[in-house]
């Protein structure tokens, strides 16, 4: 199972895009090159460490059988992800930046993502080709697991058999496959 700061890195790197964005509207606004290098490369180191994480609980993560007793679909969550985070950016006005706003906001996030127990969809997974289920189990009675699947569609619970499990609540498809 992995760790708090696995656990951060998976959860931050949904903010990739988010600092792409800001690093375009940035250039676009005051032409400068200073600061938008500056978001990407911090983009990249945390796709990077995304990559190395991800590799290393799917290598290293134990395999489980589950049973599984209902299976959806979370794909949709790609929709409310482009309209909630990317499109504000389009119009954004970034006269009134600040520094310690910015920090207290990381400081928050990285203290609710260490310490919750959430599964979130990762947006960099799902640009690599992975989707993203809802399930449900018989054995533990936990009816949202998050299951990372390379398999476009599936429909029917009993496809699902054994699963690598990386958080408390996110579960990585072992037998996936395009």
């Amino acid at each position: 199972m992995a760790n708090g700061l696995q656990r951060f890195i998976y959860h931050l790197a949904n903010a990739v895009p988010l600092l792409f964005m800001t690093a375009l509207v940035w250039y676009i606004q005051y032409k400068t090159w200073r600061t938008p290098v500056g978001l990407l490369a911090v983009a990249v180191i945390i796709t990077i460490l995304f990559a190395v994480c991800f590799s290393h609980g799917k290598n290293n993560c134990s395999i489980k059988n589950i049973n599984v007793s209902s299976i959806s679909s979370k794909d949709s969550w790609l929709v409310a992800y482009v309209i909630a985070y990317l499109s504000p950016f389009a119009d954004m006005i970034m006269s009134n930046f600040d520094i310690v706003s910015l920090v207290v906001f990381v400081l928050m996030f990285g203290i609710v993502t260490v310490l919750s127990t959430m599964a979130l969809p990762n947006i960099l997974l799902f640009f690599v080709g992975y989707h993203f289920y809802k399930i449900s189990t018989d054995s533990t009675g936990v009816s949202d697991y998050l299951l990372i699947s390379r398999r476009r569609r599936i429909r029917n619970k009993t496809d699902i058999k054994r699963v690598m499990r990386v958080f408390e609540k996110l579960l990585i498809d072992t037998e996936g496959t395009r």
